[in-house]
């Protein structure tokens, strides 16, 4: 399974990566993407649907506090 090379490119550049932790890139689609450095994962800020997920998760919690 090959990657888009501009995708890879979105990825490498530091200027998508916020003090080197954060990646944000809204021409990036995935929302999860592998780590720059070690292994696993880290979520695209830039993702509509991380937004998304983010706001649905904080409302489940909200309820769940008050209800």
């Amino acid at each position: 399974m090959s990657e888009d090379p501009n995708v890879e490119a979105l990825r490498q550049d530091d200027s998508n990566w916020k003090l080197g932790l954060f990646y944000a890139s809204m021409r990036d689609r995935a929302p999860l993407i592998p780590k720059r450095c070690g292994w696993g994962w880290t979520i695209n800020f830039g993702s509509p649907w991380t937004w998304l997920a983010g706001i649905v998760l904080a409302a489940v919690i909200v309820w769940g506090v008050f209800f």
